[in-house]
């Protein structure tokens, strides 16, 4: 007979937990749908676009790198399968008193509880299949965020990338760029809310997507803008239904257009960080992957942001440019890292190169008889640049952490 103790469900305001001793831990968003499983020492996750991705370290090799990887459809549908028998077999144990529940932050009453349970019965196979064909009549694929804004609620002002060019790069070949009309942005974020339902209290943040939707026009942007607000709250201390604030990427050659009083005004709107794709600081690497704007370039744009009141995250791809590039790639971006007014607020991404079969930069650097870094090459790399990296104040100094696309699902 199974101990209550082993079985218990956990309520925060936004999420739910399912928790069996030793077998799995199980999170669901306000609407019932999954969003993180652990099972078997291994994570999965789900995006709203139906992806399921898993993670996991091979047992007894604590030092090898983590294994990451998208479901097939049919593995999907039995993971599914067993998640929706596990909620079942819970909510049983639950109803007959055989679970404990754990209530934290307050806001969720009995009845409360009992509706949400409810919901997770609701989403069985059947009808995540149904939430992955009205997430693709909202959203184009969502191909990547910075991981801090993983969690983050997606408006795509923009499609697709108005370069999309690097050659390491094959996240918005499938599409073409172009700028949303304000109607069309209006009729988004209806469409997203109402796709989101309660789901949308698990997200705290806005992020204004695809690749670069800070290349719209000030004006027009400041219209954009002003169309969010006109739908969203904003409170930093992230009260009952508001954001925290917006994001976006933005690359260095379309940077240097902006002005610190434009920066400025960004701020005003509430924009909070934005994330500049440096890559390396050597600009000869930066010309081989055909990556616009150079690393002074960067530089100038992190300061006026700097300079606005912004605060910025910096990516830097590790193993760019492979053994010809190793030595220049790490001396140069530690120097103009260095040089960037950079902190406490900050984000420094290193993020490992994966480089895609067939790539662009594939085809180059085998013409070029580039060798790609091995992953002990990768983390030297890593530990060369953490070394090299002075800030004026500890207390100040931004965080620096690992950035494994491989990990991202929307």
């Amino acid at each position: 007979m199974r101990n209550a103790s082993d079985l218990v469900i956990s309520v925060k305001p936004h999420s739910l937990s399912i928790m069996d001793d030793g077998r799995f831990v199980l999170s669901f968003d306000r609407a019932g749908r999954l969003y993180t499983a652990y099972r078997e020492g291994r994570t999965f996750v789900r995006g709203l676009s139906g992806t399921v991705v898993e993670k996991w370290h091979e047992q007894g090799e604590p030092e090898a790198p983590k294994q990451v990887r998208v479901l097939a459809e049919e593995e999907k549908r039995a993971f599914l399968t067993q998640l929706w028998s596990d909620v079942q077999t819970t909510i049983a144990a639950f109803r007959r008193g055989d679970a404990r529940v754990q209530f934290f932050g307050g806001g969720v009453s009995a009845s409360d509880l009992d509706r949400w349970l409810e919901r997770l019965l609701a989403w069985d196979v059947q009808a995540y299949a149904r939430d992955e064909e009205r997430f693709l009549s909202v959203y184009k694929p969502v191909s990547i965020l910075p991981p801090d804004q993983y969690l983050a609620l997606v408006l795509q002002v923009t499609e697709g990338c108005h370069w999309n060019k690097c050659t390491f790069c094959d996240f918005y070949r499938d599409r073409r760029f172009r700028i949303k009309t304000d109607e069309e942005v209006r009729r988004h974020i209806a469409a997203v809310r109402e796709f989101l339902g309660d789901s949308i209290t698990l997200r705290r943040s806005l992020f204004l997507a695809d690749a670069n939707a800070l290349i719209i026009p000030q004006e027009r942007l400041l219209r954009i803008l002003e169309i969010i607000h006109e739908s969203f709250v904003f409170d930093e201390r992230r009260v009952e239904g508001a954001f925290e604030g917006i994001y976006s990427f933005l690359d260095a050659y379309s940077g240097m257009r902006r002005t610190t009083e434009d920066f400025a005004a960004l701020r005003e709107r509430r924009v909070k960080r934005l994330y500049l794709g440096v890559e390396s600081g050597h600009d000869e690497l930066l010309r081989f992957v055909n990556k616009p704007g150079t690393a002074r370039e960067a530089l100038e744009v992190v300061s006026r942001i700097k300079a606005a009141g912004l605060a910025v995250g910096v990516i830097i791809l590790v193993g760019l440019g492979g053994e010809a590039f190793f030595d220049s790639h790490v001396r140069e971006t530690i120097a103009v890292l260095n040089e960037m007014p950079l902190g406490r607020e900050d984000i420094i991404y290193l993020s490992p190169l994966y480089i895609h079969p067939g790539s662009d930069y594939e085809e180059k650097a085998r013409a070029f008889h580039i060798r790609a870094l091995a992953p002990h090459e990768v983390k030297r790399q890593i530990h060369l640049i953490r070394e090299g990296l002075r800030f004026a104040s500890s207390v100040e100094r931004p965080r620096i952490s690992i950035y494994d696309v491989r990990e991202f699902v929307y």
